[in-house]
């Protein structure tokens, strides 16, 4: 039994959940997977795996065992990577994930430096809500709005999205501006929902006691970002979307920003990747540039907010909204 192969087959089994996809993305039946685990159990003369046709878990000793393996494989992968980036140039097929609305509009426009910089990288983007399985589909990296809820993966923070609280002028010339967050709650507001949850996402504010949460009144909900920028646009009823999304019609006035003074809570972006894997030449130079592409954006990073002050001074010529009388 070669130890190496089975440890990294031990690994990919507890990182995919079970062996069918650790086969997969080991690119070698499944027999020969659970061969290989029962070998090393053997080998080990210890239980890894608890295991029958419909459930797989950890034992004690298989969790000790896998936190040391990652770190061994991780390790040994740097060791071969350093030694062979010093003489290669990135090249071949990487495949990225990435939330919809960061693909399109922040990841994609960006992308001729990056080609320019690595003609020999073949970009693989897939673009979408859906969150995949890194290592059962095969994917070298994504990039992650909001905290990082898969175990077993490296998360490195790349930048934050800003949010803006806004709405069309003949929005708040009918309903009036609202003065506080909770003034939201007996307005008209335009939801997105999440894929993940099937729930409408709240408004979310930092205030000097803490978060926010704010559900407003709504009749409509979206699950695409374009969507809903639109349905602002539209006059449809508030919206809070990253700033990135709404520069331009901040800056020409077709939507107005509301409650300046309660700062929208910021989110944060991560590029993540399987810690296991062989981190290439192509993988690192890409996190790499996200990291600068993000670093860059003056709407994804911290900032002195001064887009959306410059904006909410024009709903000051709006009428404000009557006094809420929601608890």
């Amino acid at each position: 039994m070669d130890q190496l192969v089975a440890m990294r087959a031990f690994v990919h089994v507890v990182e995919a959940g079970n062996f069918t996809k650790a086969a997969r993305a080991l690119k070698v039946r499944t027999p020969t997977v659970t061969r290989l685990i029962q070998g090393l159990e053997g080998h080990l003369q210890v239980r890894l795996l608890q295991r029958s046709t419909r459930f797989m878990a950890l034992t004690a000793e298989g969790e000790t065992y896998y936190e040391r393996a990652v770190r061994l494989l991780a390790e040994l992968a740097d060791v071969d990577s350093s030694a062979k980036e010093s003489a290669a140039t990135p090249s071949g097929r990487l495949r990225v994930e990435c939330a919809a609305a960061i693909g399109t509009m922040v990841i994609v426009p960006a992308l001729a430096q990056f080609h320019d910089a690595y003609p020999g990288v073949e970009l693989q983007m897939r673009i979408g809500n859906r969150r995949s399985n890194l290592i059962a589909d095969g994917v070298d990296c994504a990039i992650r709005i909001g905290e990082v809820t898969e175990q077993f993966l490296v998360a490195r923070r790349i930048g934050e999205l800003q949010l803006a609280t806004c709405a069309s002028p003949q929005f708040l010339r009918s309903h009036g501006v609202p003065a506080t967050p909770r003034d939201l709650r007996a307005s008209a507001a335009v939801r997105m929902y999440s894929a993940h949850t099937g729930q409408p996402v709240p408004f979310r504010f930092a205030t000097d006691a803490g978060p926010l949460e704010i559900a407003p009144a709504h009749s409509l909900w979206v699950n695409d970002i374009q969507a809903y920028v639109a349905a602002g646009l539209a006059g449809l009823g508030l919206i809070q979307a990253p700033t990135y999304a709404v520069r331009e019609a901040l800056l020409d006035g077709r939507l107005v920003a509301v409650l300046e003074n309660w700062r929208a809570a910021s989110i944060p972006v991560y590029v993540i990747y399987p810690p296991n894997r062989f981190l290439s030449a192509k993988v690192r130079v890409f996190i790499d540039w996200a990291a600068r592409v993000f670093e860059g954006h003056a709407d994804l990073k911290p900032s002195d907010r001064g887009l959306v002050r410059r904006s909410a001074e024009r709903a000051r010529a709006l009428p404000a909204r009557s006094p809420c009388t929601a608890t």
